[in-house]
């Protein structure tokens, strides 16, 4: 029986290619359908499991500010700061640590301004590796930025020196913390007795 005109003809199946082009699955290589197929349902996976890691790390995260706000207000206070604590058995530990960000206002140029003075004053015959580690602490790394915990160990010098002093005082100026990061850990203790970190990270595993 023939095709009647008003029959539409069966609609060819196409993929959308990377460009947002429909293209003609009849076109494609069978390599790259199959590529295709296994990435899309690889990360189907992938994407339903990170949505339910970051389920539980909420609901985690809340039990455990639920359990240290408890502890707190019995005497009336509220948590703040680092803590560890451990199951009854001390099998399993929970620690939780806070760590600033940090960035340097103004002052930081200023603070250099006065560590170059101090290094030019300095005889020649000073200290090679310290001159070495202060001249360093502001270079740039290939982003143009400084490397912050060079910047702060300059702090830990006890140098007499009160041009030095007032460098390292506008240091502290220049401090600004700029956001907290909470980290929280688990941990289970092995058959030596010693605490191992439980790794979350999926790389690691």
């Amino acid at each position: 029986m023939g095709k009647k005109p008003t029959d539409k003809a069966p609609t060819e199946r196409t993929k959308t290619d990377a460009q947002g082009r429909a293209i003609p699955v009849s076109v494609i290589r069978p390599e790259m359908l199959k590529q295709d197929a296994v990435v899309n349902k690889t990360l189907d996976r992938v994407l339903r499991l990170n949505k339910r890691i970051k389920e539980d790390k909420i609901k985690l995260y809340n039990d455990i500010q639920d359990y240290l706000e408890y502890f707190a207000k019995k005497s009336d206070l509220t948590w703040k700061g680092n803590a560890a604590f451990t199951s009854f058995d001390g099998q399993f530990k929970i620690e939780i640590r806070f760590k600033e960000c940090i960035e340097f206002g103004l002052e930081l140029q200023l603070a250099k301004q006065k560590i170059d003075e101090c290094l030019k004053d300095w005889s020649a015959d000073s200290n090679a590796n310290l001159r070495a580690i202060i001249s360093e602490a502001f270079q740039v790394d290939k982003k143009g930025e400084i490397a912050k915990h060079r910047i702060l160990s300059l702090r830990k010098y006890n140098i007499k020196d009160p041009i030095w002093k007032e460098a390292m005082e506008l240091i502290d100026k220049a401090i600004r913390v700029v956001s907290t990061k909470q980290y929280v850990s688990f941990y289970e203790r092995d058959e030596h007795g010693e605490y191992k970190m439980i790794v979350l990270n999926f790389t690691a595993l």
